[in-house]
């Protein structure tokens, strides 16, 4: 007779299997004891798997450099000469009929030889090929600057049709004009550089004069290339001195005009250390002034030595009463 009762059913299946387990003899299952694993093996179980550098104290030995197969710093140096020649020439291809101020606060004798396209010795030509990095670098460094701090104008062009001159202001805030610049750690002295002064000077001059500004105060910013450091210098405003160094734009114009070669005014024996025209210079002559490399160094003043000092005598002067 079949159990119709889901309760008896289940019965029956529970007896049958208590049956069954009685006939099968039950296996012992006996668990292996597991091993603590020290807290001071772990460092053993990283040095014995070759896993290196993620640990303190590593000891893993660097190759030395050698030239690598995958990126080649010869290339990528005349690589960047390459952009430099490229940027040079390119400049020389527009038509500027405005002096630039960078232009007045160096030699304006060199500044006709480059308009006047006077040719240069290739090798000689940009050959510190890092000087395309460094400039990129300074453009990165404007931008920041310009971007988070309060500036009213950014990158104002200033041209002066009195003397015509053009330039570009980094920065105007107020009656303050700045002047950003990148230095190398070695090449900051603590204090400003004339020539940044220079073109400062001028660019509030035309500001103030031509344009109605009310300038007052020149603020240069230093920002020294290992990004570590900024120093900025407050100085006042030269009228005087702007006007002076100005004065050098029609100088150049007419010489450009007249195709004559001018004085080298505002030369320096910097200047001609590095002056691609140097030789070109030395074959013009000069009637107003002598070139910085053909001036003879002043003779040091020798300081004459303190008279010596008499003898002592042991001998005293009697004096008779």
């Amino acid at each position: 007779m079949t159990k119709t009762n889901p309760f008896e059913q289940l019965l029956d299946y529970f007896n049958t299997q208590e049956h069954q387990n009685k006939k099968s003899p039950v296996k012992e299952v006996t668990l292996k004891k597991v091993e603590k694993v020290e807290i001071n093996d772990t460092k053993k179980l990283i040095e014995e798997s070759k896993i290196y550098g993620y640990i303190p104290g590593d000891t893993f030995e660097h190759p030395p450099p050698k030239k690598s197969d995958g990126f080649s710093v010869s290339k990528f140096e005349s690589m960047m000469r390459a952009k430099l020649i490229e940027e040079h020439k390119k400049m020389q291809s527009y038509e500027r009929p405005y002096i630039s101020v960078s232009e007045l606060c160096s030699c304006i004798r060199q500044c006709y030889y480059n308009r006047m396209k006077y040719p240069v010795n290739p090798k000689k030509l940009y050959t510190f090929s890092y000087l395309y990095l460094i400039q990129k670098i300074g453009n990165v460094i404007h931008d920041i600057i310009q971007e988070l701090y309060n500036f009213s104008e950014t990158e104002k062009t200033v041209v002066s049709e009195r003397f015509k001159v053009k330039g570009r202001v980094d920065g105007i805030r107020d009656n303050f004009l700045i002047e950003i610049k990148s230095i190398d750690l070695e090449k900051f002295k603590n204090q400003y550089i004339k020539e940044h002064y220079l073109q400062a000077i001028i660019y509030a001059y035309i500001l103030n004069k031509e344009y109605n500004y009310n300038i007052d105060t020149i603020t240069i910013i230093y920002v020294i290339r290992n990004l570590k450091r900024i120093v900025p210098f407050d100085l006042p405003i030269n009228d005087k001195l702007a006007e002076s160094v100005l004065n050098k734009a029609p100088i150049l114009k007419s010489a450009l005009t007249s195709l004559q070669v001018p004085e080298p005014f505002g030369s320096t024996k910097d200047n001609c250390t590095f002056c691609l025209h140097r030789k070109q210079c030395e074959e013009d002559k000069c009637e107003m002034m002598i070139q910085p490399f053909k001036q003879k160094k002043k003779p040091k003043k020798i300081k004459k030595a303190n008279p010596p000092m008499p003898e002592k005598d042991d001998k005293r002067t009697a004096f008779l009463l």
